[in-house]
């Protein structure tokens, strides 16, 4: 039998936007207490249907008659900001664009982008030496947002990195703003004035970028050349997106994995042992089941990149029993799944173990979105996460923090307070 999911309706006049930015996760569990696990609620100012279960989550991502736009989903949050990045493209489109970016992604392209990212990491581990200690996130954001850049270009101005970074931080903020309207000194303003900058800095660099070099800039102007007919500001486009998803997504990843590292010593000194005998720049090896994987999926588990993806709804259709209307919004979680007491042991506690030695696959888990918009980079993201907890491993017997980790895990993943790790 066909329901209709029930409705809460929050606050009068901002619906859930503001605790759903602020606790989101706290959110959907006291709704889930209250409704089950579906119900429809509002989000800047629009009506979503929340399917909080592993067999929705699986439909929706999975798509099958092209019922579910994410184009449409994302653009009230995402699009002003990250206008025709590839989450905001559906279909045959999304095909078509993610096939030339795709090519970016093969494995001797992989295999140079380690290459690229050692020396900023040998770097990175030189001024680690000197100090005692370092701000957790803010470090991780600095290195990310430089290797990107390097990724990207394979060469980075100094003067301008600070710049480039300001400018994206900006849009990031702006996309999660609960005011939509770009109002003076609102953080959309400031956005999208720092999404035309980003756009004119990319554009003129796909007029100059060296083809000969293998870079993920330089592989997508060269398909483009080959394929595609795609303008510099679509490839500006493209490039703004994949900053986001090369960027901000592993900086928080790499923040609750360290700060583990940071308060369990024999984890740590496991981690160590197996440093000794990786080679960084070995795909084989770095695919390995290893105590690094094992750290790299329970971060995503319990901070998954994506919290949660909403999709519009095309025509009319049926999901778990439930009717969704068409030209209505509906929401999968996998940060609520990923918590779930029903589909994992102590969901609340961070344990890398809990992947080690396992062949299982948890019904519940979603860390890398799925099906058309499974996430392109998503082997690319664990080479490079294991890359830095190996160097860690390497060089430091000791990494230890007394301060702990909260981090507000959506819309997007961040501490809410950065803390100290203390190194020897």
């Amino acid at each position: 039998m066909m329901t209709k999911p029930p409705l809460d309706k929050g606050n009068i006049i901002f619906g859930h936007s503001i605790k759903f930015n602020n606790d989101a996760l706290g959110l959907v569990n006291n709704l889930q207490k209250k409704y089950g696990d579906v119900f429809e609620i509002s989000i800047l100012n629009q009506r979503v249907t929340m399917l909080m279960t592993p067999s929705a989550t699986k439909h929706i991502y999975l798509d099958a008659e092209d019922n579910f736009s994410s184009k449409h989903g994302w653009e009230f949050s995402l699009g002003k900001t990250f206008e025709n990045g590839l989450m905001l493209r559906d279909f045959d489109d999304h095909k078509f664009h993610r096939g030339l970016l795709q090519d970016s992604f093969r494995r001797d392209a992989l295999l140079n982008y380690l290459l690229i990212i050692q020396p900023i990491l040998d770097d990175w581990i030189r001024d680690l030496k000197e100090k005692k200690s370092f701000n957790l996130y803010e470090t991780m954001k600095e290195l990310m947002f430089k290797i990107s850049l390097e990724l990207f270009f394979d060469e980075v101005d100094d003067s301008r990195l600070k710049e480039l970074e300001k400018l994206f931080t900006d849009s990031i903020k702006s996309a999660t703003s609960v005011v939509r309207t770009p109002l003076p000194f609102t953080k959309l303003k400031k956005g999208l004035k720092a999404r035309q900058e980003l756009l004119t800095y990319f554009e003129n660099k796909a007029e100059s970028i060296d083809t000969n070099k293998t870079t993920l800039f330089s592989e997508l102007v060269k398909t483009n050349k080959h394929d595609a007919g795609l303008s510099n500001f679509e490839i500006a486009e493209h490039m703004i997106f994949l900053l986001l998803a090369a960027h901000d997504t592993t900086t928080s990843t790499l923040t609750s994995a360290i700060h583990h590292l940071s308060t369990n010593k024999i984890f740590y000194d496991e981690l160590r042992k197996e440093s000794e005998v990786i080679t960084l720049t070995d795909i084989s090896e770095l695919k390995n089941g290893t105590k690094a994987e094992s750290l790299f999926s329970e971060a995503m588990r319990k901070y998954p990149p994506v919290p949660f993806s909403v999709r519009y709804v095309m025509r009319d259709t049926i999901v778990d029993d439930y009717k969704l209307d068409g030209g209505t919004y509906v929401a999968i979680g996998p940060l609520v799944l990923h918590n779930d007491e029903r589909y994992w042991d102590d969901p609340e506690t961070y344990n890398p173990t809990r992947f080690l030695n396992s062949d299982d696959i948890n019904e519940a888990y979603f860390p890398f979105s799925g099906g058309a918009h499974t996430c392109l980079g998503k082997f690319f993201a664990s080479y490079l996460f294991k890359n830095v907890v190996y160097k860690l491993a390497t060089n430091f017997t000791q990494i230890s923090s007394t301060e702990p980790l909260s981090i507000n895990p959506a819309p997007i993943p961040y501490p809410r307070k950065d803390l100290k790790i203390n190194i020897s």
